[in-house]
């Protein structure tokens, strides 16, 4: 019997030495006590990278729909002559450790852009362990501190505004798509790509809360790129009449205008289109666009034959297309794709016709545009017009 205690006592004791060997989770860090960045902006000035870091309380965040509080922005600011230096000069001033894993959207200034300084920044952005490639990518002309310091409504965190949450607005109205940074790096580095990153601004025309205006968060139009070089900026209005050849595209207005007087206003929605390369035998070929799409009757202002409606919609499509093809030559960019579609078809002979990696567009490269439209829904309205012969 003793025996038998002394070898249980043995075992107990070997146990506890083992358990009293192991190192555990010595290292990990409570969640509650990590600062977490989830906004970033980049500006350049004086020859230095500033960096601001927006930080949220994600407490706020979980409380708010039981006291109804508003979600705190903090904002911090760091100066350095590479973006690493920065950052470390605003961690220097962080109470705790900065976290930057949960970075949900990353904003250049205008300034960055200018001066050709957005391969530095996706440098440091896409090799650092902790930041996603996964975040969404603007640029802006407005003051940092305000962009980052702006609400969503109801006293929202920016996480539930356009900035971190953009695919719900653009779903309603297609605009101009907004990207990832993974996204924007991989069609940069295509041959002859035209790349165009959504502006955000501040507007307080728009919104007001107990009579008082509120500033909001809107986007202002493009800031556009040949490959990683920056070609210039073009607003919201322009980019509006290129937006049927989104790749992403799901649902916008279109109104209809006759001698100066709005007709009616169609919801546009499945367009899809697709290029095709024309007088393939000439060293410079020439394009035409297909372009298709249904629409849906959202206002009519004066009693017209839907199939004079669908003729001017068309019409007005087509010329949007052509005058969004000249903005871009204007600016000397490829807003409609066309090399990049003859890069794909043929690439040697691109190779052989391409100036500084794009495709030498002209104002007859682009020969013909087709639209097809077909008006099939009438929303709550029953309209005659609307036969089965004519949905066919």
């Amino acid at each position: 019997m003793k025996l038998a205690a002394i070898k249980r006592i043995s075992h107990g004791l070997l146990v506890v030495a083992i358990f009293l060997l192991l190192t555990g989770c010595w290292d990990a860090k409570e969640v509650q006590r990590l600062n977490y960045i989830v906004g970033m902006g980049v500006d350049y000035e004086d020859s230095k990278f500033v960096i601001y870091g927006q930080m949220i309380n994600f407490s706020s965040i979980a409380k708010q729909e039981q006291q109804n509080a508003s979600v705190r922005n903090w904002v911090g600011k760091g100066k350095g002559v590479t973006v690493l230096a920065a950052i470390s000069d605003l961690i220097a001033s962080g109470q705790g450790t900065m976290f930057l894993g949960h970075v949900n959207y990353l904003i250049l200034t205008e300034n960055v852009l200018k001066e050709q300084m957005l391969e530095k920044v996706f440098d440091f952005t896409n090799r650092n362990k902790e930041t996603r490639y996964t975040k969404w990518f603007y640029g802006t002309k407005g003051e940092m501190v305000d962009i980052l310091s702006a609400k969503s409504f109801f006293d929202r965190s920016t996480l539930d505004s356009m900035l971190g949450n953009p695919e719900q607005n653009y779903a309603q109205l297609s605009n101009l798509k907004p990207y990832y940074v993974n996204e924007i790096v991989g069609s940069m580095l295509e041959p002859s790509s035209t790349v165009i990153i959504p502006s955000i601004e501040l507007t307080d025309k728009v919104w007001r809360e107990q009579k008082k205006p509120v500033e909001m968060l809107k986007k202002s139009g493009g800031f556009i790129f040949n490959g990683t070089k920056y070609m210039g900026w073009m607003k919201m209005s322009d980019i509006m009449q290129g937006r049927w050849l989104q790749a992403a595209y799901e649902a916008s207005p279109l109104t209809l205008r006759a001698d100066g007087r709005a007709i009616a206003t169609l919801e546009v929605k499945k367009a899809s289109h697709k290029i095709e390369i024309r007088n393939k035998e000439h060293a410079i070929p020439r394009f035409k666009v297909k372009l298709k799409a249904k629409g849906t009757l959202m206002e009519l202002a004066e009693e017209k034959p839907l199939e004079e409606i669908q003729r001017l919609a068309e019409q007005t499509i087509r010329k949007e297309l052509m005058d969004y093809y000249k903005k871009g030559l204007e600016l000397h960019v490829d807003l409609l794709h066309l090399g990049q579609t003859y890069y794909m078809y043929h690439p040697a002979k691109w190779k052989s016709i391409q100036v500084d990696g794009q495709y030498p567009l002209k104002d007859d490269s682009l020969e013909e545009i087709e639209v097809q439209l077909i008006i099939n829904h009438a929303q709550k309205y029953k309209s005659p017009q609307l036969n089965d012969a004519y949905k066919e």
